[in-house]
């Protein structure tokens, strides 16, 4: 469309239409074109104008809008791809068919499809849930932690209770509830938060229950399980409605009904084998904990795929179901299921009579540890009505949220997939992107499978504590977003438009947001920051040069969810008291090179000019102590003094390159320009040196390329990337140190003739 703004790509998965699919997305824009909000809406192909709720989540500096989370609900077809003009609006936009009435005593929401009510002074689930002027929960819905002990913490009797509305809007509408679990005797154990997220065309409602450890151990508590209760008024007893997975001969899902309580577990994989064989593909399985309730006539099986056969049980066999219950009573039905429970095991959800249970933690997995200041938050999805639904239309339900893939690697995962056009972003000029290789698998696909950056986001880690991370097998050691793993895959989602990249960087950031982030400690230097490479994720050192921010920033600018946003001020609060230590923090390049790099997008998030002083610091410490040979040194071992030598250099040159952008500042590019023409130029015989910092960091080059335009020193480093595309195995340490070099040669037209296929 001639005046689109830009075009969001959404693509249909499932073989299945949506009528109504909720899309939550972030979108850039160059500086200067977005002034300041105005509505917007999405353009189907028939012309017809879908509203869009915004959030502004970045300006530029001159203070025009940079990233925009945009809400709205589109029809799609089965497998359908529709391009979807943004677009301008004008005219007074339809009032919401939501809305929020706060009291002094309860906060209540409204939607099409039905209204629940809160109350501000004692937490329940929900005080009401009204379908069609019909109440369909009871007093008693609950959140338990037990400990080893038995004693249990009731969200109930929580003695402090906030409700309020975080976001409100004509797509979408979040309201936060928090509080202490606490015993009946008034002692606590774990913070908690649920969130509600409400929508006008659906009628599921979104539970986000979130727990923080701000209990004094060190080594943290040890609990027993963690539940969910919701007491229903759908009568005293109910039918379960469940699909199996495999069933029969064929082998084909098969729809049952229950009469009976039923629970679906997901736990650690099923065997020693599974998990040899799988690794965490084979975690995480959906089943249901009784076998008999299934029914099943095991002599009309035969023996292989019997329970007992090794190959069989590795999936689960006969007891692997879809991950959701449905229930019909004589006074309505219920629907509920976590989001992607596979991936979040262990998890348990039932249903026993009128009461359905979610089990944060069920009580059958062992200790569950959480370390201090240590987070976890879980979704899940909850449907209520007053009549009686067809087992096929609960599963409907569920399909629209979920859909499951096929064979022993598949998991619940969202039917949409959104992307932005390549070209568009890089226009754009947000996150560095227009400064990187532009993708082109045909032209250049030596370089991009050098890069690691051909085909989909691969298997990762499962388990509550694990997804988003990557932990050895033996668990000694874990990435705990070494590198800033988010920013990268942020980056590489929006270059290649690949959907599965943003996927796996919004589990790292959610992960890295609350796993890994110590949200309290009484040493400040451990409050509000990350651990490095812990497979544990907060049980080890916290030190400067393992603390990212840029990508949860990213995301937050991709999702508005605030808690990446305020996991990384906070990790920036924490640098800079790292940084009046002096003695730690300045103890090498790579110490006080990435929070140097870390300030500077607090600086250009937040206009906080106090971040680009901490900045100034660094660069003042840097210039001060270069050498003539563009070096800086330092004691190695630290403090020991027993020789000199240069470490982490690498991110030196990319903050102060950064800083120098930020501030147009001539004492600055002379710095860098005298640096860098010691130091850009790295020899072919290089390329077979051992790995190690800055080890093949081609942005020196780039860098003085581009403050002094003189070609050369792109073109002294061509010997070595032709050395490099010569040896077997992907460039060490991947995108980051080559994408500005490689896009600048092929801007130049040098590029392809060093690569062909």
């Amino acid at each position: 469309m001639k005046n689109a703004l830009t075009t969001l790509i959404c693509s249909n998965t499932s073989n299945r239409p949506l009528a109504s699919c909720a899309i939550t997305h972030g979108v850039p824009f160059p500086k200067g074109t977005m002034p300041r909000p105005r509505p917007l809406a999405v353009q189907l192909p028939g012309g017809r104008l879908i509203p869009v709720q915004t959030q502004v989540t970045e300006r530029w500096l001159d203070n025009s809008i940079r990233w925009m989370t945009l809400d709205f609900a589109i029809p799609l077809k089965p497998n359908q791809k529709l391009e979807l003009p943004l677009v301008h609006t004008t005219g007074k936009p339809a009032p919401s068919a939501m809305r929020i009435t706060p009291s002094r005593t309860t906060c209540t929401a409204t939607t099409p499809h039905y209204r629940f009510t809160l109350s501000r002074s004692r937490f329940a689930i929900f005080d009401q849930f009204v379908v069609n002027g019909k109440n369909l929960v009871l007093p008693g819905s609950d959140i338990i932690v037990e400990d080893l002990n038995g004693k249990r913490y009731y969200a109930s009797l929580s003695r402090t209770l906030t409700v309020q509305p975080i976001l409100e809007g004509s797509q979408r509408t979040v309201i936060d509830v928090q509080g202490r679990h606490t015993a009946e005797d008034g002692t606590e154990m774990l913070s908690f938060r649920l969130r509600y997220t409400i929508r006008p065309n659906d009628p599921c409602c979104l539970l986000s229950y979130k727990f923080t450890n701000r209990e004094e151990p060190e080594t943290g508590v040890k609990l027993a399980s963690i539940r969910m209760i919701i007491p229903t008024a759908l009568g005293d007893t109910t039918v379960k409605y469940i699909r199996q997975s495999v069933h029969g001969e064929t082998w084909f899902p098969h729809p049952m009904e229950i009469h009976e309580n039923v629970e679906l577990i997901a736990g650690k994989a099923l065997s020693e084998a599974a998990k040899t064989r799988y690794g965490a593909s084979a975690e995480g399985k959906v089943l249901i904990r009784n076998f008999s309730s299934l029914g099943e006539n095991l002599s009309e099986y035969p023996y292989y795929l019997r329970p007992g056969n090794a190959r069989t049980d590795m999936s689960g066999g006969l007891r692997q179901v879809y991950p959701y219950l449905g229930a019909n009573g004589p006074h309505g039905s219920i629907l509920g299921w976590f989001v992607e429970m596979e991936n979040h095991y262990p998890k348990a959800v039932g249903m026993d009579r009128h009461v359905m249970a979610f089990d944060i933690w069920p009580s059958a997995s062992g200790d569950l540890l959480v370390r201090r200041g240590q987070s976890v938050e879980q979704d899940l999805y909850i449907s209520l009505s007053p009549r009686a639904r067809k087992p096929e239309v609960l599963e409907s339900l569920y399909l629209d949220h979920e859909v499951l893939g096929f064979g022993i690697a598949s998991c619940g995962a969202p039917p949409v997939e959104v992307t932005l056009d390549a070209d568009y972003v890089r226009a754009c000029k947000v996150l560095q992107l227009h400064r990187w290789l532009r993708y082109n698998e045909d032209k250049y696909l030596p370089i991009e499978a050098k890069l690691g950056s051909v085909g989909p986001a691969g298997q990762g880690q499962k388990g509550m504590f694990d997804l988003g991370d990557f932990v050895s097998p033996d668990r000694s050691w874990a990435h705990n977003n070494e590198n800033d793993g988010i920013l990268g895959m942020i980056r590489e989602y929006l270059r290649r438009a690949e959907p599965s990249l943003l996927k796996a960087a919004l589990d790292k950031a959610r992960h890295n947001a609350h796993v890994d982030f110590i949200a309290y400690d009484p040493n400040p230097l451990r409050q509000g920051t990350m651990p490095a490479h812990c497979p544990e994720h907060t049980d080890g050192a916290t030190y400067p040069s393992h603390m990212w921010v840029d990508g949860l920033i990213a995301a937050y600018c991709m999702t508005g969810e605030p808690d990446y946003r305020e996991a990384a001020i906070a990790v920036g609060e924490n640098m800079r008291r790292w940084q009046l230590k002096k003695t730690t923090f300045y103890c090498d390049s790579r110490e006080a090179g990435w929070p140097m790099l870390a300030y500077l997008c607090p600086y250009e998030h937040t206009h906080d000019r106090k971040w680009l002083e901490y900045a100034h610091e660094v660069y003042t410490f840097y210039r001060k102590n270069m050498t003539a040979k563009g070096e800086i040194l330092y004691d190695i071992p630290h403090g020991m003094g027993t020789f000199k030598q240069a470490y982490g250099e690498f991110i030196t040159w990319r903050a102060c390159f950064h800083y120098y952008e930020l501030t147009g500042l001539k004492v600055v590019k002379d710095f860098l320009v005298k640096a860098l023409r010691q130091v850009y130029h790295f020899p072919a015989k290089k390329a077979f040196m051992p790995g190690g910092w800055g080890c093949s960091d081609m942005f020196p080059a780039w860098a003085l390329y581009t403050l002094t335009g003189e070609q050369k020193v792109l073109e002294d480093n061509i010997p070595f990337l032709k050395t490099h595309m010569e040896k077997q195995g992907n460039f060490p340490w991947g995108g980051v140190d080559w994408h500005f070099y490689l896009a600048e040669l092929d801007r130049l037209g040098i590029l392809e003739t060093i690569v062909r296929i």
